[in-house]
């Protein structure tokens, strides 16, 4: 294991509490933000203090340390003081999505009953609009955040929390299977923390760190506790401001002189529409770090926003690739911080059929332009292995590997999901990729390959051409038939196109650039795929609704 900072050295602590409690002593805090830019103040100081009254609130209760209490609600202040309230009562805290539309209330229900279950939840604290509401339905002890953090009781005795007892649950994404809960350690979310610090520069007190991604996700997660433990700057928007009004979150980085910010690539996208679209006045010199941390990142979104962004003193090099998942915490490797994001050109048919990726140049027809996500974070190592564990050697495609102090204890009261997981102390990620001098490169996932007469056709190329065709959304999924080597493609419409006719264009562009169409393109409502919080398309079940019978067809095109 590579050597790396511990977070005894780095924030002089080794437990959440610990972080902010020495945090409190600075002068720096959260500004929450909603859709207008309208601020809310929380210091520091103010989130130490009250995380004291809602820790006493919550023993009340009957929490006791330990005890699992799930939270279900927006980004706002409350939501914060809960969380870190619930980290100061020894509990261990998993943040859930809330409710975002009534017509999805019943599956959102089911889908929180099973995660309650799952862990066991002692108590959930939900926002005060769905009090009410969930509290009929959860079959659980249900309080709200406002009911939580209005308490003006006395303060009980601090309790001692163990670095290296269970911190945090995390609920992976299910992009490929049912989500799992990711049991991490004080020392795990720690560690990770001081890495995210090092690695986007958030050294001092003229370090600003813009988010907009939600608690429930490991990104929005790790970077309120990154902030809060290190005591710097955070710009924090819920990502239903963000969606609201994108143009919000570019707007609070010049601002605020945001000196990093970390999203998944579609945020890109939007602002860079945003810039060019809706010129105004706005300052991004102050940006040194702008983490992608979607796989794999798309070259015409990173491009559009450092172009457009450098009407407005964006750095080029500021804009760099990460590659993370909730199993390790959060970061594994990181592009170079001093030079543009680096491209790898390789031959798409070599690819698929021999898992070799061979460096072609990037107008050749077949190319395919994947991301270079970098070297290994300080502490982690990485190794990309064949079917049978074998170390392969630099460009050959097999399975990404990973090690490191930030690594999970595993999945929650599920040793043989861990066991499959873990072995000899690696991580077996489930994603494909390869080495190069210059760093990983992540390729698609193990589960969501696609064989078809021998070869292994990437779900991400299919999606990535389907989205650029006329009158499709950019949220495509494509999956193999159950049993057999045909290929689906599932596309949304942009409004007020005709169905069939955005089939009949998916279609033609797959055959005219990738050489192989798939067996069928259907067509579906908006907003019909289903996507994790970070916005990554759920293939495996996209497939499960399509073959069940439970997606709105409205256009299916046999090839």
């Amino acid at each position: 294991m590579s050597a790396y900072t511990t977070p005894e050295e780095y924030f002089g602590a080794a437990t959440v509490p610990e972080a902010v409690e020495r945090a409190a002593r600075g002068g720096r805090g959260i500004t929450l933000l909603d859709v207008s830019l309208a601020e809310t103040p929380l210091p520091y100081s103010l989130l130490a203090r009250s995380a004291r009254r809602v820790a006493t609130a919550l023993a009340g209760l009957g929490v006791r340390p330990g005890d699992r209490v799930a939270l279900i609600s927006r980004t706002d202040a409350r939501l914060l003081l809960s969380l870190f309230g619930v980290w100061r009562a020894g509990a261990v805290p998993t943040v859930l999505a809330p409710p975002h539309r009534l017509s999805g209330l019943p599956g959102l229900v089911a889908d929180l009953r099973h995660r309650l279950d799952q862990v066991d939840a002692r108590c959930v604290v939900v926002a005060d609009p769905f009090g009410e509401f969930l509290a009929k339905r959860l079959g659980r002890q249900v309080t709200t955040c406002g009911e939580l953090t209005a308490r003006r009781a006395d303060l009980a005795p601090p309790i001692t929390t163990d670095p290296d007892e269970p911190a945090y649950l995390q609920f992976t994404s299910g992009t490929t299977g049912p989500s799992k809960a990711v049991v991490l350690t004080h020392r795990q979310l720690l560690t990770n923390a001081v890495v995210c610090c090092e690695r986007l520069l958030l050294d001092g007190a003229g370090s600003v760190h813009a988010s907009w991604a939600p608690l429930y996700h490991d990104l929005g997660l790790v970077a309120v506790v990154s902030c809060a433990a290190a005591g710097v700057g955070l710009v924090l928007q819920s990502p239903e401001a963000f969606l609201a009004s994108p143009d919000s979150w570019v707007d609070a980085m010049s601002r605020y002189r945001a000196t990093s910010t970390v999203s998944p690539g579609f945020a890109y996208g939007l602002a860079a529409t945003g810039m060019r679209d809706r010129p105004r006045a706005l300052d991004l010199s102050a940006l040194r770090v702008c983490g992608d941390g979607s796989e794999p990142t798309r070259r015409e979104a990173v491009e559009a926003f450092t172009e457009q962004g450098a009407r407005y003193g964006l750095r080029p090099e500021a804009v760099t690739p990460m590659y993370g998942l909730a199993e390790a915490t959060l970061s594994v490797s990181m592009g170079s911080l001093s030079e543009p994001l680096l491209w790898d050109h390789v031959r798409r048919d070599a690819l698929s059929s021999r898992g070799v990726a061979e460096v072609v140049p990037a107008h050749v027809p077949g190319a395919r332009s994947l991301a270079v996500v970098g070297h290994p974070v300080p502490g982690v190592d990485l190794r990309v292995v064949g079917a049978c564990g074998e170390p392969l050697p630099d460009r050959a495609v097999g399975e990404v590997c990973v090690r490191g102090p930030s690594l999970m204890l595993g999945y929650w009261q599920d040793p043989v999901a861990t066991a499959e997981a873990v072995r000899d102390g690696w991580l077996r990620t489930g994603d494909l990729g390869y080495l190069t001098p210059a760093g990983l490169v992540v390729c698609g996932r193990v589960k969501d390959m696609i064989i078809v007469g021998g070869a292994n056709l990437y779900p991400e190329d299919y999606e990535h051409v389907a989205s650029r065709a006329d009158g499709a959304r950019a949220t495509c999924a494509a999956f193999s038939e159950p049993g057999a080597e045909r290929m689906v493609v599932v596309v949304e419409p942009v409004d007020g196109g005709d169905p069939a006719r955005v089939a009949e264009r998916v279609m033609d562009r797959l055959r005219e650039e990738l050489g192989h169409a798939p067996d069928r393109v259907v067509v579906v409502g908006r907003g019909s795929i289903p996507r994790t919080s970070s916005g990554k398309v759920q293939r495996e079940r996209c497939r499960a609704r399509y073959f069940g019978g439970e997606l709105p067809v409205v256009a299916d095109l046999p090839r």
